[in-house]
C-alpha cells in the first residue's frame, strides 16, 4: 500500500491545515498511536484486552533483527507459552518508556524508540530499542522488527 506523496503536496496540506489523504484500508495514525502507546503501557500495566484489540494472529517478527524470525500463533496464552520456549533463561519485562516521538509512515508502519527494563536470569537490565511495527487492514500489529544489539543492553546490577 503506497501513498501518493510529494513535498509540494505535503506543504500544501500543512499550510492549509488539512490531512494528507491516506489509501483506503490503512489504519489511521490515531489508531496506530493508541496501539503503540498501549503496547508500551501493557508492559508496565498488563491489560487483558490489549492483545485481542491490537495484536494479529498469527504475528511475525524478529527480536532482535538478525536473529531467527518468529511466528506467534494461537490464543494469547499459546503465544505467551511460545515466547517462553524461545527464551533460554528467565525473562521478566518490568516496564517500558518511549524515548522519542512515535514516527509514522505514510502507509501502515510505525517506528518507536523506547527503553525496556527487565529482569533476565536474575539480573536487572535495560535495553534501548527501536521497533518497527506493521499493521494489517484490520488495524492489528502483524509484524514486529526490534532493532537492538549488544551495545544497547546495560546490566544495572
Amino acid at each position: 500500500m503506497t501513498t501518493d506523496f510529494s513535498f509540494g503536496k505535503l506543504m500544501r496540506h500543512l499550510t492549509a491545515g488539512t490531512e494528507l489523504p491516506r489509501p483506503a484500508g490503512l489504519p489511521t495514525e490515531e489508531h496506530m498511536r493508541k496501539a503503540i502507546e498501549g503496547y508500551i503501557d501493557n508492559i508496565t500495566n498488563p491489560d487483558p484486552d490489549y492483545a485481542a484489540k491490537y495484536l494479529a494472529v498469527p504475528r511475525t517478527g524478529e527480536d532482535p533483527v538478525g536473529t531467527k524470525p518468529i511466528t506467534l500463533r494461537g490464543s494469547v496464552q499459546d503465544q505467551l507459552d511460545e515466547m517462553k520456549q524461545l527464551l533460554d533463561v528467565p525473562f521478566t519485562p518490568k516496564r517500558a518508556e518511549l524515548t522519542a516521538p512515535i514516527s509514522f509512515s505514510l502507509g501502515n508502519q510505525v517506528a518507536m524508540a523506547f527503553t525496556l527494563w527487565a529482569e533476565v536470569d536474575g539480573h536487572n537490565i535495560s535495553i534501548d530499542i527501536i521497533e518497527v511495527m506493521t499493521f494489517d487492514e484490520a488495524g492489528k500489529i502483524c509484524d514486529q522488527m526490534a532493532y537492538w544489539g549488544v551495545e544497547n543492553v546495560t546490566v544495572l546490577d
